[in-house]
């Protein structure tokens, strides 16, 4: 996931990933979001990254993008019904923070969700964190494959192994590697 305070240049990030990944871009308060993410996507392109763009399905059409991430606050299963007609060939994600959001996403029929916070993070936003007990339990009532994010790093990944999640999703791991 992009970061517009942590990943100021995602594209500088992308030749360190590994092509069976996709980035979300949100850079949600860069002044140049749409060149940028037209950036993202044409050099992700060139590398067999796939790229979702968060909250702005107009951009993500307008730049090639391979879907949409909605937060939570997009969570409708209108905006996915709308998203899904105009575009039945984009991966659809969404943003879940507990139970509540992960009905809502279920009744939207989202392909993937991610689950956060797993674990503590430094993030303005603060939400209680699910732990791997609640990250179990979320997985096992998904019905679409879960992603964990939140405070994540390769150290603590073996925890989440029996959890369920398909995969995990974050910004600052990516951030050392690079």
């Amino acid at each position: 996931m992009s970061d517009w305070e942590r990943m100021p240049d995602p594209v500088a990030v992308l030749d360190a990933l590994p092509c069976n990944i996709a980035m979300i871009f949100r850079h949600y308060k860069d002044p140049d979001r749409v060149a940028r993410a037209h950036e993202v996507v044409s050099r992700a392109h060139q590398l067999g990254i796939q790229v979702l763009v968060a909250g702005d399905p107009r951009l993500a059409r307008r730049v090639g993008a391979d879907g949409v991430h909605l937060p939570g606050h997009l969570l409708r299963r209108r905006v996915f019904s709308r998203l899904a007609a105009i575009r039945p060939d984009w991966l659809i994600t969404a943003a879940v923070h507990d139970q509540r959001e992960l009905t809502r996403a279920t009744g939207a029929q989202v392909d993937a969700v991610m689950v956060s916070p797993v674990f503590s993070t430094t993030t303005r936003v603060q939400r209680q964190a699910l732990g791997v007990i609640g990250l179990r339990r979320m997985t096992a009532s998904a019905r679409m494959p879960v992603f964990a994010l939140g405070g994540l790093n390769t150290s603590m990944l073996p925890r989440l192994r029996p959890c369920g999640a398909a995969g995990f999703a974050g910004v600052g791991e990516f951030l050392r590697q690079h």
